[in-house]
This record gives structure tokens, C-alpha cells and sequence, in this order.
């Protein structure tokens, strides 16, 4: 029956559920280090490393951890023992430490992952779509890199806040890749300053880093990585209609053989 029960994917998900919303109220500052909820984290904890031994003894070791998943699970639960150290010893806040166990209680609730349907299948994709668009992003890290120095270059004294160093230029630069603030920025710059040509090169720049960053590259790199996500589908439909293509072309030889007989 205890085996039956640790074994059940049903009563592991129920508990992932339980502490994901314990973990939530954890964060509230009103029960930030409330006992209780503590006690009840740590429970889960326990719970989860009986779920672990459970299914060594059953599965034994060479088939539990032949499974990618169990091996994912055994490591995020030997990783959230030490945050029974919260509870005993005094760590003071913002310590490496202190961030490390809280870390972990979070990922734990990554565990959720596995019982979403298809979930392999969508994993797949996703390895094959950062694959496949390993070469666009790194164009588009090159092309932001070279823009935020040269914009740096020419507008550093001009709009700092956007522009001041080559580390906020590239973050700015990003932020009109994703045409967030793409009209606040340089209608900044143009506030600074009263010379027309300075607004015209200004806005004419702007608008090509736009267009080159924000319409087109990151309009290819969406491109590549759906298309790359899409791909079992694609794989299923062209299966299918294989499929049903040899099956017409069974039915036609049928129906000629009836003819000619």
C-alpha cells in the first residue's frame, strides 16, 4: 500500500501542488518565516526523499536512474536537504549560503515539470530549436555589441542614461531590439539637443537599429525557433499523409485488378 502510494504519479503531483502553494505563502511578508509553514516545507522534504527511497528499492538503482526524470529528481531532492540548516542553524540574510537553500526550494517546484502532457516531445523541440538557432542569436549578440559601442561613441555625453557606458548601451540596444521604449530613447536624445542635423542623424539612426534589430532580426530568430518547434507536427502530418497515400495507391491497384479480372 506505502508503495502503491509513492509510486502513484496522481499522489506526487497532489504533494508537488501542496508545497508549491506553501512555498508561495513563504514569500509574503506577513509569513516570512512563519514556523508552521517552515515545518510544513521541511515535511515535504522528508516526504520527497521517502518518494526517492521508495523507488530505489522497487526499481532498484540501474533502472530508477536510467530514467532522466528520477535523475532530475534525485538531484533536486539531495539538494534541498540542507535547507533543514535554515530552521537549526542562524544564517544571517543575504549570505551566499542562505540564497543557495532558498534557490533550491524554488526548483523544487520545477519537479511539476514532468507531468505536463507531452512533455519529452516539447523538450525535444525546444533542444532542437536552440540548436538551430544558435547562429541568429549569435548574430544578433554581435550586431547588439557593435551598435551599443558605436552608439555609445556618439551619444554617451548626450544621453548617458541610455548610453553612458558600453554595458548600459548594449542594455539599451536590446531594449530596441524588443521595440520596448524603441520612441522614448530617441526622443530623449532629441530633448538634449537644438541642432537640426543632430535631430535628423539622430532619428535616422535609430530607426535603421530598429528595423535591423528589432523587425528583422528578431523576427528571423522567432522565425527559426518556431519552425524548429513546429517540426513533429510537421513530421506527423507528412507520416499521415505518406500513410494515405500508399493506401490509395492499394485501393487503385485493387480496383484495376477487379477491372482487368
Amino acid at each position: 500500500m506505502l508503495k502503491r502510494f509513492f509510486l502513484s504519479e496522481r499522489a506526487m503531483l497532489t504533494a508537488i501542488i501542496i508545497n508549491a502553494v506553501v512555498i508561495f505563502a513563504l514569500y509574503f511578508p506577513e509569513f516570512k518565516g512563519n514556523w508552521w509553514l517552515l515545518a510544513i516545507d521541511h515535511a515535504f522534504i522528508i516526504f520527497f526523499l521517502v518518494e526517492v527511497i521508495v523507488k530505489l528499492a522497487v526499481l532498484k538503482p540501474k533502472e530508477y536512474f536510467a530514467a532522466a526524470w528520477n535523475r532530475f529528481d534525485f538531484i533536486i531532492v539531495m539538494g534541498s536537504l540542507p535547507v533543514f540548516l535554515e530552521g537549526v542553524v542562524h544564517i544571517p540574510e543575504a549570505t551566499g549560503l542562505l540564497i543557495l537553500l532558498r534557490l533550491f526550494r524554488l526548483v523544487r517546484l520545477v519537479r511539476f515539470l514532468r507531468f505536463i502532457p507531452n512533455i519529452e516531445q516539447v523538450m525535444s523541440g525546444l533542444g532542437r530549436a536552440l540548436k538551430a538557432s544558435v547562429f541568429v542569436l549569435a548574430a544578433l549578440v554581435f550586431l547588439n555589441f557593435m551598435l551599443a559601442i558605436i552608439t555609445c561613441h556618439f551619444y554617451a555625453d548626450i544621453a548617458p542614461e541610455y548610453f553612458g557606458n558600453p554595458l548600459v548601451s548594449i542594455y539599451s540596444i536590446f531594449q530596441l531590439f524588443t521595440l520596448e521604449g524603441w520612441n522614448e530613447i530617441p526622443a530623449a536624445i532629441v530633448k538634449s539637443t537644438d541642432s537640426p542635423m543632430t535631430i535628423g542623424m539622430t532619428r535616422f539612426y535609430f530607426a535603421i537599429v530598429v528595423v535591423l534589430g528589432g523587425i528583422f532580426g528578431m523576427s528571423l530568430a522567432n522565425a527559426v525557433f518556431i519552425d524548429e518547434m513546429m517540426m513533429d507536427n510537421n513530421k506527423e502530418l507528412e507520416d499521415k499523409v505518406d500513410l494515405l497515400t500508399e493506401e490509395i495507391r492499394a485501393l487503385r491497384e485493387s480496383l484495376t485488378e477487379k477491372e482487368k479480372g
